[in-house]
């Protein structure tokens, strides 16, 4: 085994890390490695998306503005008043009630449809990306969080391998079927990653 420690990364932890952690521990348990490599995940922004200041918020909702027009979450108003730092606490707000409304199907297609009931655990606390002495393996899920990585260990002793797994998308507000589309590619970056690491 070239490495025993390995966490994937993604912005919140709540989404992409947490599930490939989820489909690397369900990886090592059919190959029987349970025990032998330690699995984690963690997120970039964690810490920082408790309590953003406007400008980053702003930053944030633009990203996702264009998804959220197209499956009428907000409005071009609301579009241009992102652009604007306009109420942006209210439009954030319309965006988290869909992400709550589509929550308990996405906990459905991992837990049951993915089979992944004994590896995920919904009510999971995320976890803030930090310098761990003991990492060797990281995998970010994205070339943003590949480079929040790659900041986040400059200053650091420790040096462990970071590498680019995929470039998946935020599934924040994904559709269902975007979402599982997200999962599945989810999947496969995980098992190539496994295959190819272990």
């Amino acid at each position: 085994m070239q490495y025993k420690n390995i966490e994937f990364v993604c912005s919140g932890n709540r989404g992409r890390s947490p599930l490939a952690e989820a489909f690397g521990r369900r990886y090592l348990e059919q190959r029987g490695l349970v025990g032998k490599i330690e699995l984690s995940s963690s997120g970039t922004l964690v810490d920082f998306l408790k309590n953003p200041d406007r400008g980053a918020l702003r930053e944030i909702l633009e990203k996702f503005s264009y998804q959220a027009l197209h499956q009428e979450i907000i409005c071009n108003e609301d579009v241009e008043n992102i652009r604007e730092e306009v109420n942006i606490e209210r439009i954030l707000e319309k965006i988290l009630k869909v992400v709550g409304i589509r929550e308990p199907e996405r906990t459905r297609v991992i837990l049951k449809d993915m089979g992944l009931s004994s590896y995920f655990n919904p009510n999971r606390r995320p976890q803030q990306t930090t310098i761990r002495t003991d990492a060797e393996l990281i995998l970010p899920l994205d070339s943003e969080n590949y480079q929040r990585v790659i900041n986040i260990y400059l200053p650091a002793e420790t040096k462990p391998k970071i590498e680019l797994i995929g470039e998946i998308e935020d599934p924040i507000i994904s559709t269902p079927e975007e979402y599982r589309n997200i999962v599945n590619r989810v999947r496969e970056v995980t098992e190539r990653a496994m295959d190819k690491f272990l």
